[in-house]
Parts: structure tokens; C-alpha cells; sequence
């Protein structure tokens, strides 16, 4: 089977790549002309002068080109950037609005975490729903920054809230908002204590946990708020069940700007919310177990040069795809090749997990939050399904029961993704090809 055709090749980012080599290449010409002029040419001769200088300046052409390229271009083409912006919209440049995005997948697809939290010096402050994202795909790299000195605010709903009630009611009656806010709160209390074990400096920064139980204003991530280089990301609009889109919104601190609003809106809420105490597993506590695994690094892939089961990488995304809460595009590498692009590909992954003994006859429910490109055959405990799932551009993902085929111990998912043949393909982005799943599993203590 072969895909549509899509974009043609980027014939700016290959000019770009080879243009630093260029500039080498015109640099060490012209010097070792300059240098070699000495050597094969006579001091009286009368040609020695003036190769000696048009050599010369053949290497400073090629010394000036690698600087811009290398310090000067992106600055330039910021100021550029910022100078059109202003002509083209000044209100969004005036109000300090960096980018007005659709909705959280098509943000994250043009700033990642670790981008925005790479600048920070003081303090981050997020505030969501259940932070299920945050506390799966993120919590390694607040744990960092809080050993490092920075100070992190979480900020998420209280799972005895009317509101979470209100918003299972309105998703169909089932538990997985709550089970989403639970975990976050057990993975949240683990974070804490492996702070608390890695802290060895009164440097360290500090996390900091509230809880509250009225429907949001809006869900946000503020870096360094108050400061001149601080950035809020909004979500415009409350939390009312994830089938309700709301577009995000990045603003950078300028006077008179959008950024002052959000910030008071952000301040407003915590001082709404109320601390939850960390350090007390009990509190946290339920008559039910919750189990989370994520694709991610700990998925695995056949590799089937070395006959083994390798750590599957995080996948570049498509423009079109959409993300799972808490979960990363994963494939066999990065991208696929030009190759595997027009022959189209077959992977296997998986992911092992545990169920501890006689807790099998008290699962509650195991749901698996799926989506692929193209297709994906899935395979529990032996046990091959007959669907054939995709739906990487799905408004919402496959969600499917497992339940009838988890057991006690050792459990294995395995993925069968096939990528269709796209023989027009032009570059690797042509075809990408990759897996995003969510497994959420619940018991009985």
C-alpha cells in the first residue's frame, strides 16, 4: 500500500547546512594560496604580491561568511523577524504575544519542555488538570532543576473535588480524569523523595504541590514569573473535559503587554489553592492501586540486526499528528530514512510490565490510549487483537479494554507498526512513520 504525496524537498535547510562548509572550504583556500605563494613564487617576483592579496582576501571572505553564519545569521534574522512582526501585526508585538497556537499538541510540536526550561535561573510554575504530562514525561527534568536551585510550583485539581465528579459525568462516567489526578499525586510524592534522598546542598530549590477544586480559569507554565525575561504559555479558556479545544498562547513580559494579565491570573489561583503535605504516602493513599506506562525510552523495539530487544527513540512528529497526555511519538530511531520512506517499513515493539500476584481478579479496569502511523497490530499476553488501530490525526485516540487479557506477573504488549510504501517520497519527512500509547491499569489493594 503507498501513501499521498505531501510536501516536496527542503531546498532551504540543505542550502543551509552546506553553507558553514562552504565557507571553510573558501578560508582554507585562500590562506594556503596566501601560504603557499611564499613557496613556488620568487620575492621579486611580480606576481607575488598581488596573489598574495587577492588570496588574502579570498580567506577573509570566507572567515566574515562562517562568522555570520555561525553568530550573526539567527540574531539578524531575529531582528528581522521582530521588525515584521511589527509591521504585520503590531497589537500581537505591542501585547508581547509570541505565538497563538491551536491547541497544547501543535505548542508542543514548537516548543518542547526542555526548551523552555533550558534559560531558567529561579522558578517554574505550572498549573493544569491532573499534570499527568508532567509527571510522567517530565518529572527527571524537574527533578534537576529543583537539585539545581530552582524552585518548582505544581499546580493541579484536588481529586475530592465536585468539579472532577462534574467532568467524569460530562467524559461518560468513567474514572480516568481521576485515576489521571491520583497518579499524578503518588508519581509527584516519589519525585519529592528521591529529592529529598539527592539533596546533599542548601542550594537546592524547592518543589512545592497545591491542589484545588474549582473549574480553572485556564491551565499555564510560567518560567521565571515576574522577571524581564520571564514567558507564560496560557491555555485560553477553562478545563471542561478534553473535548473542549482550547488554543495556547505565549507571551513574554513587556510593559503594558498580555503578560501581566496571566500572571495575576496565575498568582490568583495559588492563592486560591491549598499545599498538599508530600511527605505523608498516606494522605495520598487510596483503596486502589494505579499503574501507568508510557512510550518512551523504556519501550523497546526488535532490532533485527542484532537479534535483540534495543531502547526504542523518541520519534519526530508529523505537523498533522496528535499527542497522547503524558506519552512521546517513539520509533526505531529519530526519523526514517529517504529509503524506508519510499519502501515503507515493518517494526516490532514492546512493553513489559508487572501485576502483582493474586491482583489480577481484582483489576478494575486496563485501558490502552493509542494512536500510530500508519498501522498497528497489537498483540496482550499472546493474545493477538483483530482490530487494525492508526488514527494519528484523530481528534481523540483508540482507547481499548485489555482486561480479559492481563494476568498475575509478567505481562507483554507488543506492537506490529507497519509504515506504507510511499515510492514518490522526496525526503525522509515525506513518510514518517511512528507509535504513541498510554497504558492505565487499576486494581483493588
Amino acid at each position: 500500500m503507498q501513501k499521498t504525496t505531501r510536501s516536496g524537498p527542503n531546498i532551504k535547510r540543505w542550502v543551509q547546512d552546506r553553507i558553514v562548509f562552504l565557507a571553510l572550504v573558501i578560508f582554507l583556500v585562500g590562506g594556503s594560496a596566501y601560504i603557499a605563494a611564499d613557496h613556488f613564487l620568487h620575492h621579486d617576483n611580480i606576481l607575488l604580491h598581488p596573489i598574495k592579496e587577492f588570496s588574502l582576501l579570498i580567506a577573509l571572505i570566507g572567515i566574515v561568511s562562517f562568522g555570520y553564519e555561525v553568530f550573526l545569521r539567527e540574531l539578524t534574522f531575529k531582528e528581522y523577524k521582530e521588525a515584521l512582526q511589527e509591521i504585520l501585526n503590531p497589537d500581537a508585538v505591542r501585547l508581547g504575544i509570541e505565538g497563538i497556537y491551536k491547541n497544547r499538541s501543535e505548542l508542543g510540536q514548537a516548543t518542547s519542555f526542555e526548551s523552555l526550561f533550558k534559560n531558567v535561573k529561579r522558578e517554574i510554575f505550572i498549573g493544569g488538570s491532573s499534570l499527568l504530562s508532567i509527571s510522567t514525561s517530565s518529572r527527571e527534568l524537574l527533578k534537576e532543576k529543583v537539585l539545581n536551585g530552582v524552585n518548582v510550583k505544581l499546580l493541579l485539581m484536588d481529586p475530592n473535588s465536585p468539579v472532577v465528579a462534574l467532568i467524569t459525568k460530562q467524559g461518560g462516567g468513567k474514572n480516568t480524569f481521576l485515576n489521571e489526578i491520583k497518579t499524578s499525586l503518588l508519581l509527584l510524592q516519589k519525585v519529592a523523595d528521591e529529592i529529598a534522598e539527592a539533596s546533599g546542598s542548601s542550594t537546592n530549590g524547592k518543589l512545592t504541590v497545591h491542589t484545588y477544586d474549582t473549574i480553572p480559569s485556564h491551565s499555564f507554565i510560567a518560567v521565571d514569573s515576574g522577571d524581564a525575561g520571564g514567558i507564560i504559555v496560557a491555555d485560553i479558556g477553562p478545563y471542561l473535559g478534553r473535548t473542549t479545544p482550547r488554543p495556547s498562547m505565549m507571551v513574554v513580559n513587556k510593559r503594558n503587554g498580555m503578560y501581566q494579565y496571566w500572571k495575576e491570573m496565575n498568582d490568583l489561583m495559588w492563592e486560591k489553592s491549598k499545599p498538599v503535605n508530600l511527605s505523608f504516602p498516606e494522605s495520598l493513599a487510596s483503596k486502589t492501586k494505579t499503574l501507568v506506562f508510557a512510550s518512551g525510552r523504556e519501550t523497546e523495539y526488535y532490532d533485527i540486526e542484532t537479534v535483540s530487544w534495543r531502547p526504542a527513540s523518541i520519534a519526530q512528529m508529523d505537523p498533522g499528528w496528535q499527542g497522547i497526555k503524558g506519552s512521546h511519538w517513539i520509533w526505531i530511531r529519530e526519523s526514517v530514512t529517504l529509503e524506508e520512506a519510499k519502501t515503507g517499513s515493518q517494526n516490532k515493539f514492546r512493553v513489559n510490565f508487572v501485576i502483582p500476584s493474586g491482583k489480577q481478579e481484582s483489576l478494575i479496569r486496563a485501558e490502552l490510549f493509542l494512536r500510530s502511523d500508519d498501522a498497528c497490530h497489537i498483540t496482550v499476553n499472546d493474545v493477538g487483537l483483530k482490530q487494525e488501530y492508526g488514527g494519528s490525526d484523530y481528534p481523540d485516540p483508540f482507547i481499548i479494554g485489555i482486561e480479559k487479557y492481563i494476568k498475575d506477573g509478567e505481562n507483554t504488549i507488543s506492537f506490529e507498526l507497519i509504515c506504507f510504501a510511499k515510492p514518490d517520497a522526496e525526503t525522509p519527512e515525506d513518510n514518517r512513520t511512528g507509535l504513541i500509547y498510554r497504558l492505565h491499569i487499576e486494581y483493588r489493594e
